[in-house]
């Protein structure tokens, strides 16, 4: 016999074996002050463990032959503990909390690029660890196996995260910011603990979904000017092109010495797929200028068909080539009801034309380019979020990837295809046109924009407000405002 399986067997004492299992026993090591142990082996694997026994209250039992009762019943506990595991497909080695989520900081880590369309800005890095911070704070105990952690262990998450923000003298969180913490919590279980075998899936403890406020529920967030400016801009200049402005090591968009953005293109938009795509991209474009001119809702619009347009003949022939008539049949709508929309959109619709193949009275105006069937939900959604990400309105959500794109907005609004209707009310309203007109070009009543629509803004609202009035001006420096 070997010396070292001799000294092995020699520090072996009192071993009782595990009823059916021929490779389970409890024993007692000499070399570790002869206190009492479980040996398994995880026989799909061939490997081999072996666990100190103790008590919940963490006492042991004695360390002689009378204790043998006493640890036998608690390897026989954690026997069943860990076959359970092995036949779910499960690690038997623990998972502690802390090292979930430095394993999970480590992988996201990797993940940071330069460029925005591969990978994560050191921003979301900082975010992302900054949410870390916040669930390790919430457990207090990074050496918690996360096999134990109860079922409910997050749900009173939410109000412990507002009452330390108070704790703390810092703002109360949104319930956006709550709801990313919670999602990034959740990428963790999956990434780390279920896709390494430490816990199955249906072991994750339920994680909450945030409510939001019944506020931010009936309210749709809309575009600023400044938002609305930007996000075209790059749409035509980069997006639609299948360019990318790329960011320095300071992780701001770098210029050349001319000072214009430096570039990088997509390889994915070489060949007939990627020609594709670029059209899909110019689409998409094009459906959100359509948008923002007609307030149309999205679900009318990418049901539109050519056959739809008609000419206005109520105006001069010089007009016609930028306004048309949108007739919705009432089964393309929400209400039900068939309406018109008068739309300065003749040369988006031009475009359209020279873009597309399908060009008929049947055929759909925004047309996968592939089947002459409507674009599906994800290109439209994930084209919106590259735009916004590439407009640096947004960052990537933790969860998102190659297939559901989601995105953090900065400002915290939610941004969806919805929000462009909604800022072609607010802008309507705010330049001026009259509330009944725009309900009717929108297919809505008074009393749903005021209640869910329309965002007063003051400080855009001075030439309105100040309209049939002679203000004198301040005639000493206004410096003072927003001093101490």
């Amino acid at each position: 016999m070997p010396k070292n399986s001799l000294a092995k067997k020699q520090n072996i004492l009192d071993r009782k074996e595990i009823p059916g299992d021929p490779y389970a026993y409890v024993y007692r090591r000499v070399d570790r002050n002869n206190r009492w142990f479980l040996y398994y082996l995880d026989s799909d694997k061939g490997n081999k463990h072996r666990f100190t026994l103790k008590n919940p209250d963490g006492t042991y039992p004695l360390p002689t032959k009378g204790g043998q009762e006493e640890a036998w019943m608690l390897g026989v506990a954690k026997f069943i503990e860990l076959k359970a595991k092995t036949d779910r497909g499960e690690e038997i080695k623990a998972l502690s909390f802390g090292s979930m989520v430095h394993q999970f900081l480590d992988k996201e880590k990797r993940r940071i690029s330069s460029i925005p369309q591969e990978g994560i800005t050191k921003e979301s890095y900082r975010l992302i660890d900054t949410q870390s911070r916040w669930i390790r704070d919430y457990i207090n105990d990074d050496k918690k196996e996360i096999h134990k952690l109860r079922k409910n262990t997050f749900m009173n998450y939410e109000t412990w995260r507002k009452e330390r923000a108070v704790q703390f003298n810092k703002p109360i969180p949104k319930q956006t910011t709550i709801t990313a913490e919670m999602s990034c919590l959740r990428r963790m279980f999956k990434q780390i603990a279920v896709e390494n075998n430490f816990i199955h899936q249906d072991n994750v403890p339920s994680i909450p979904s945030i409510k939001q406020s019944k506020d931010k529920k009936h309210r749709r967030d809309d575009l600023t000017a400044k938002e609305w400016e930007e996000l075209e801009r790059v749409a035509r200049l980069y997006y639609i092109k299948g360019k990318t402005r790329i960011l320095d090591e300071k992780y701001t968009i770098k210029k050349d010495a001319q000072g214009k953005y430096e570039t990088i293109s997509n390889i994915a938009f070489k060949g007939p797929r990627g020609k594709k795509q670029l059209v899909h991209r110019e689409l998409s474009y094009l459906a959100m200028r359509v948008s923002m001119d007609t307030g149309i809702r999205p679900g009318s619009m990418r049901k539109l068909k050519w056959k739809d347009i008609s000419e206005n003949t109520t105006i001069p022939k010089e007009e016609r080539k930028i306004w048309v008539n949108i007739d919705v049949p009432a089964e393309k709508t929400k209400t039900g009801r068939a309406y018109r929309v008068a739309a300065p959109i003749a040369k988006f619709l031009e475009r359209i034309r020279i873009l597309t193949k399908y060009k008929k009275m049947e055929d759909f105006i925004f047309a996968n380019q592939d089947s002459g069937k409507q674009i599906s939900e994800r290109i439209w959604q994930n084209n919106l979020c590259e735009l916004l990400v590439e407009a640096r309105l947004a960052d990537w959500r933790d969860d998102h990837d190659s297939q559901t794109k989601k995105v953090v907005v900065h400002s915290g609004k939610t941004l969806t295809w919805y929000s462009f209707r909604h800022t072609y009310i607010t802008m309507r309203l705010s330049a001026g046109v009259p509330l009944p007109t725009v309900a009717a070009n929108t297919d809505t009543s008074m009393k749903y924009i005021q209640e869910h629509y329309f965002h007063y803004r003051a400080d855009e609202s001075t030439e309105i407000l100040g309209k049939g009035r002679k203000i004198k001006p301040a005639e000493e420096s206004l410096r003072w405002i927003g001093s101490n």
